[in-house]
């Protein structure tokens, strides 16, 4: 199906967008904006503009962009204007956990939700407060204690949709190891987070859709751009209230946005705008889709897949439970002995190291634990110095490293 193509003689009839926006975004000179932000001294392999710009940045008006590169916690204002004027409003140099992290506006306040980095996932709800320059945790009532990951989310309304992994579910044999997920939504009014509905799966793909090297965000849609060879975009559109994400071939040999190009999404209507100024546009409904994914259903029917096996594993469970309680009650004094033995012989390993520092990986190694796998010598690591810290014969304190704040280090005192 070719585009119909529309040429604006007057392009501010747009203007009666409900947000308003003008529906014609002013160009996004990155050369300028560029050369500003480097006026600021930052880490360039950290920033990667070139490659993460277009998907690190959220429309606060017509003329205003709020740009957040990917992986950090920098924050910058910029003006659109012939000659733009870049402004960092942010004070924080810390960066990474919040590579993929999701970003948006609401109520006019930023929020950053998610994200990854370090060998590490983080599942909590940031928010960018004015005042103290800085990024701040927005507790969430009801939010699950054991959640490991945000494997997929999108803001419709008042509302984050969001599917969570948790740690509480732990398989050998599966490709993403920890197999619980949990599907339920935040409600941005209150805060308060309510559980729809959970379940389990030995594989993660499918349970998330990419969030490309383009993004525009409307309402009702996500606009998703993927570059192609030669600089071209591929295009995919996620319908927010539905979870339909609708593969087209809509603008397939178009250039990839580069602030003279631009493609965006009023109400309904996909718009793009060429280096001469040329609007195209498409109703998303008239659409010719070649493939549609609809998320909520898929995670419906993992739910009830797994129902079907309920009422077999809650006998076998109750079995096994049975036959464990009675074996772990006669092997209880034993491992309480072991335990202590244990606890003991980290105590008198550690005496040397009284009123000093050491890495995380010389006390791995004090407690037995650098074999194991990365999140088991976490939990171990955890567990073994809240142990020896309850006894209150040594103190095993955290701190940040002296030389490397990213770092942290442990300093072992006596009481």
């Amino acid at each position: 199906m070719e585009l119909k193509k529309i040429l604006f003689a007057v392009l501010y009839t747009l203007s009666l967008s409900p947000k308003g926006f003008l529906g014609n975004p002013r160009i996004i000179d990155t050369l300028k904006i560029h050369q500003q932000i480097r006026s600021y001294g930052l880490n360039e392999n950290l920033l990667n503009f070139k490659h993460d710009f277009f998907k690190s940045i959220l429309f606060k008006n017509d003329s205003t962009l709020i740009y957040n590169p990917n992986g950090t916690l920098h924050l910058f204002e910029i003006k659109l204007d012939t000659t733009p004027t870049v402004l960092k409003i942010s004070n924080g140099e810390f960066h990474g956990h919040n590579f993929k992290r999701s970003i948006f506006i609401h109520n006019d306040v930023l929020y950053s939700f998610g994200g990854e980095g370090l060998f590490n996932f983080s599942t909590k709800l940031l928010h960018f407060d004015s005042e103290s320059k800085g990024w701040l945790e927005k507790k969430i009532q009801n939010y699950p204690f054991d959640s490991r990951k945000v494997v997929n989310s999108w803001k419709y309304g008042n509302k984050i949709m969001v599917l969570l992994n948790h740690y509480s579910t732990y398989d050998n044999n599966s490709n993403y190891r920890y197999t619980k997920y949990s599907f339920g939504e935040i409600d941005l009014k209150n805060f308060i987070y309510k559980k729809s509905f959970e379940f389990e799966a030995s594989d993660g793909s499918g349970l998330s859709f990419s969030r490309g090297d383009f993004i525009y965000e409307s309402d009702r849609y996500l606009l998703i751009g993927h570059k192609k060879d030669s600089e071209k975009i591929r295009i995919e559109i996620f319908d927010k209230k539905t979870g339909d994400l609708l593969k087209t071939n809509l603008f397939e040999n178009l250039q990839f946005p580069d602030g003279s190009t631009f493609i965006y999404i009023v109400e309904s209507i996909v718009y793009y705008k060429n280096n001469l100024g040329i609007v195209d546009s498409i109703d998303i409904n008239s659409l010719y889709v070649t493939e549609k994914q609809n998320f909520l259903q898929h995670y419906n029917s993992k739910k009830k897949t797994n129902f079907q096996y309920l009422l077999m594993s809650l006998a076998v469970t109750i079995s096994i439970l049975s036959i464990s309680f009675f074996l772990y009650r006669k092997r209880e004094p034993k491992i309480e002995n072991e335990k202590n033995e244990e606890i003991l012989e980290i105590e008198g390993k550690l005496q040397k190291y009284i009123n000093k520092r050491i890495s995380r990986e010389e006390l791995d190694v004090i407690l037995s634990i650098s074999h194991y796998s990365h999140e088991t010598i976490k939990k171990r690591r955890s567990s073994l110095v809240n142990q020896i810290n309850e006894r209150k014969v040594l103190t095993i304190e955290r701190l940040r490293n002296q030389d490397d704040k990213r770092y942290f280090e442990y300093k072992i005192t006596k009481q």
